[in-house]
């Protein structure tokens, strides 16, 4: 009895996983993103382009986004819903630098494909 215990509290226990962003996320991310803007936060070029996110027990609880800096720079921002430690913030911060290294697209690059498509993005979200 007690070996069946440990198997279904192992199968219940996930690691957290990262994976690439889709369209059918886009929900939970606005959702997350609104939990870490304040009210009066208006630009919502800041959302960005979503590109990773971290899922833990099936659920999204952070995403990493492209942004544009005040010195019109590409960076990434994370945002998370507030469940994510300091340890498994840089996990997602050292997958997310690591994943960069292999990119090559526009928006990754260039800073005027990134401002473009975040703006359709923000559109099409109606934010």
């Amino acid at each position: 009895m007690l070996k069946k215990d440990m198997e279904s509290t192992a199968s219940t226990q996930e690691k957290t996983k990262f994976r690439e962003v889709y369209i059918f996320d886009m929900e939970e991310l606005q959702n997350i993103f609104s939990q870490n803007s304040s009210e009066k936060t208006e630009d919502k070029m800041l959302f960005g382009i979503p590109f990773l996110l971290s899922k833990n027990n099936n659920k999204i609880n952070a995403f990493a986004s492209l942004i544009l800096d005040q010195n019109n720079e590409i960076k990434f921002e994370i945002y998370d819903d507030g469940s994510l430690n300091d340890q498994e913030k840089e996990v997602f911060n050292e997958y997310i630098i690591n994943f960069l290294k292999k990119k090559r697209s526009a928006n990754f690059n260039n800073v005027t494909q990134l401002k473009q498509s975040t703006e359709h993005l923000v559109h099409c979200l109606s934010f």
